[in-house]
């Protein structure tokens, strides 16, 4: 295999002694990135090869810009490996942690549930994923997590690891971009097909073509929480928020950490309403779609319209001022 290696995780001894053990298996220099190291987050450095066709194992520290940290290396040329603690797989998706005790005001780092934002994107962003310490997790528990992961990421080899020549053997998917591996782009595109499944892992989608009143969905966010449709573990996708019209949301959820952080104006020309993505498990269609219902404008308020809407009670975070447009909203 020629492909740069970066090996990623949150667990951070876990991950280290897996780059270490694939840099001697495969003879290559091993780097570790960490982003104290770096004068910019987004910068990686190329390794210093000893032969032109020899790269290096790359070992990402928890705390760098996963995104921009293979981007810069090759992007989807990038062998990614994800290494899962089979231990504490799910308790680290379900973690309210921050990702860095101490960073400055604004940093995402340090908010709450960060580490578990980022070991669900260590998921998303793999060409393949590894579980360690599989030996000691019931085989049912092992099927549940695999399924999960294989959820978050279809196209992604997964396999309990033996030794990383063994591990890199199989062919990987290295196609479009790194960003659209995630299950819940699959999903919103109709292509999500896990290779992996289990009874109880679920990925649903909702839709609704109504903004969402903000205290409702404030209100629905904690019965979700507190399990009432199910273990929600991941949610992705785009929303609006009535009291905030014409402006675009990210959706992002992990464990009991939600972000909704606006993208751009474009007075609705992306779309009124709610497209999400859910994967959890023990998950129930029926009340998932009936609780994000009622958070959702009834028809006296849809009627109101945005003179309205802009005075309702809105206890979500604010955001910072948006101006800019979303690129290619008229095309």
């Amino acid at each position: 295999m020629s492909r740069t290696i970066a090996v990623l995780g949150v667990c951070a001894p876990e991950r280290r002694a897996y780059a270490e053990r694939t840099a001697v298996a495969l003879d290559r220099p091993l780097h570790l990135l960490r982003l104290a190291d770096l004068r910019s987050p987004h910068a990686l450095p190329h390794p210093r090869s000893r032969a032109e066709t020899e790269t290096a194992v790359v070992d990402l520290g928890s705390d760098v810009d996963l995104v921009h940290a293979i981007g810069a290396r090759g992007g989807i040329e990038v062998e990614a490996v994800c290494v899962v603690d089979a231990r504490h797989m799910i308790g680290d998706l379900l973690d309210d942690a921050a990702l860095v005790g101490s960073v400055r005001p604004g940093d995402a780092r340090g908010d709450v549930g960060a580490r578990a934002r980022q070991a669900a994107l260590a998921l998303e962003l793999a060409t393949r994923i590894v579980w360690i310490n599989w030996e000691q997790v019931p085989t049912p528990a092992l099927a549940v997590q695999m399924a999960l992961a294989s959820h978050l990421n279809p196209t992604a080899v997964v396999r309990l690891a033996r030794d990383p020549l063994s591990d890199l053997r199989s062919d990987a998917v290295h196609s479009g971009e790194i960003l659209e591996r995630a299950g819940w782009v699959h999903a919103l595109n109709g292509q999500h097909d896990p290779y992996m499944r289990d009874n109880r892992v679920m990925t649903l989608c909702y839709e609704q073509l109504r903004p969402f009143h903000p205290a409702r969905l404030s209100a629905t966010l904690d019965c979700l929480d507190d399990g009432a449709a199910g273990r929600l573990v991941c949610s992705a996708g785009f929303c609006r928020l009535a009291s905030r019209p014409g402006i675009l949301a990210r959706w992002e959820h992990v464990g009991s950490a939600m972000w909704i952080e606006p993208l751009g104006t474009d007075d609705g020309r992306m779309g009124m309403g709610q497209e999400l993505v859910f994967t959890g498990l023990d998950l129930s269609a029926p009340k998932l779609a009936h609780l994000l219902d009622r958070a959702a404008l009834t028809d006296d308020e849809l009627a109101a319209g945005p003179a309205t809407w802009v005075n309702f009670d809105d206890p979500l975070p604010a955001w910072p001022a948006v101006d800019s447009s979303i690129p290619d909203a008229t095309d």
